[in-house]
């Protein structure tokens, strides 16, 4: 807030308190020693308003006295929320390329879910993290401390539970804001579990309970000021059903500069272009590696020639048909609108060196499906692979290959505002690489189960030999073309 701005305030604030009032309430509260420091409580304690001298000077200017008692009128709360003696320790309250779409939706209603009652409850304890954290955001400190976490892991996410050793003071405030709703940080990790939806009783590993971290997710890690004001979110997503333009966008907050809250609605666009920190609470894994089912079992299909005939230099994959094949596999909110049909690829060469296929994520999204899409056949063109030669031997699928190319993929339901989780570890010619895609809970994969993803390279010669490929779970379909 501009000097300049305070003093007309003052000005007006002054003017409207009457002599009698003022010596009446004076006598009535019994002011401390007139040479008192106003203070008011802040995030994390107390911050300190130097106003008395402002105020002196004011008065004396017009003539009138500065009594104690015109000072306890003015609402400080409310008049220097976040003027504080040292600026530098604020953020600054600017928003960079964010549209205000003011959200009228009620965030209470949003956080139902009547047919996962395990996401029911993560949300409301996503919701009450939010609002633990949100007045800490005016704390420069804090956003640093959260930036250092998220910078530091796999998923850029920071883990709340190591504020405890990181930055215990914010991990005190957190909880002492967390405690008037009965719960902790440590409590809330406790309980943050998922139980996997219509898992497959012939796969015991598609039923084990999901086990997440309450974390804070920062998807533009990669583009933020870290001077500018966070923007922060409880994470649940918007009705979107009556108006697609609004589809997969979150419940957001900031605060203008005179502390008052917004509240607004988030678009994936807009967090990809803002450098305003993105703060989205999120249920968070604390790792991309995963155990692989040793010997897994692999549907070995027969009468395939060792060696098809000499591919053209033009020779490609892409993928064609897909489909989602129940709602029982519609990973999204009954509140939303489509699903994201998504693949996270990436090739191991024969030197052991990584490359990304799509983009640096590795992941890309192939088609949105509509609810009531889910269950028909899908027909979009997109590329797979390219031909590099040598091609993965197919027929040993337990083996660890050396000298050729392994183009390793998952495909999955994404969530652009969910941190990273696991979908494969794979490993060929001395390298070892781990498949994530963004999405809410481990179990949303479609293709392959994560802890088999090994055994699912692209099979190149069968691909070229049969011109095509079905890749096929019993939750999805997804098929594989020759291109030429």
């Amino acid at each position: 807030m501009s000097r300049f701005l305070l003093c007309v305030l003052a000005l007006g604030l002054i003017y409207s308190v009457s002599p009698s009032a003022i010596n009446s309430q004076e006598k009535e509260e019994r002011f401390p020693p007139s040479n008192m420091r106003t203070t008011q409580d802040g995030p994390t304690g107390g911050c300190t308003f130097e106003i008395e001298d402002l105020f002196k000077k004011l008065a004396g200017s017009i003539g009138g006295p500065m009594t104690k008692a015109t000072l306890g009128m003015i609402e400080l709360k409310n008049l220097m929320h976040n003027y504080r003696t040292n600026k530098s320790e604020q953020p600054r309250y600017e928003l960079n390329k964010i549209p205000i779409i003011e959200n009228t939706q009620d965030v209470t209603l949003l956080l139902t879910n009547p047919e996962d009652k395990d996401d029911e409850k993560i949300n409301n304890y996503l919701y009450k993290l939010s609002l633990a954290v949100r007045e800490l955001v005016k704390e420069k400190e804090f956003n640093e401390v959260i930036i250092k976490l998220a910078n530091k892991s796999e998923t850029q996410t920071a883990n709340l539970l190591e504020l405890k050793t990181e930055s215990p003071k914010y991990y005190v405030a957190i909880n002492r804001r967390l405690a008037t709703y009965g719960l902790s940080i440590q409590r809330i990790a406790d309980d943050l579990t998922h139980a996997p939806v219509a898992p497959n009783p012939d796969f015991p590993e598609t039923a084990k309970i999901e086990k997440y971290v309450p974390a804070i997710f920062v998807p533009n890690l990669d583009k933020i000021d870290a001077t500018l004001q966070p923007i922060v979110s409880p994470n649940i997503e918007v009705d979107s059903r009556k108006n697609e333009s609004i589809d997969d966008n979150i419940v957001a907050w900031y605060f203008d500069e005179l502390g008052g809250l917004k509240e607004i609605m988030l678009s994936e666009e807009t967090s990809l272009n803002t450098s305003n920190p993105i703060f989205l609470m999120d249920n968070a894994v604390t790792t991309l590696k995963i155990e692989i089912k040793e010997n897994a079992e692999f549907q070995m299909e027969e009468g395939r020639p060792s060696k098809g005939p000499q591919p053209k230099a033009s020779l490609s994959f892409s993928s064609y048909e897909h489909s989602i094949k129940s709602n029982a596999y519609r990973y999204e909110p009954w509140t939303s609108g489509k699903s994201e049909f998504a693949v996270n690829a990436y090739r191991i060469d024969p030197n052991g060196t990584v490359h990304w296929i799509y983009d640096p994520s590795g992941t890309k999204v192939i088609s949105k499906i509509k609810k009531n899409q889910i269950g028909s056949m899908r027909y979009v063109w997109s590329h797979h692979a390219s031909n590099w030669q040598p091609w993965s031997n197919p027929w040993t699928p337990n083996v660890t290959q050396y000298g050729v190319n392994m183009v390793y993929w998952n495909t999955f339901e994404r969530d652009w505002n969910r941190s990273p989780k696991e979908l494969g570890t794979c490993s060929a010619n001395g390298t070892t690489i781990y498949l994530s895609g963004k999405r809410k809970y481990t179990s949303e994969w479609y293709s392959w189960i994560p802890e088999t993803a090994h055994i699912h390279y692209t099979r190149f010669q069968w691909v070229y030999s049969d011109w095509a490929h079905w890749n096929n779970s019993w939750k999805a379909d997804f098929r594989l073309w020759r291109v030429e």
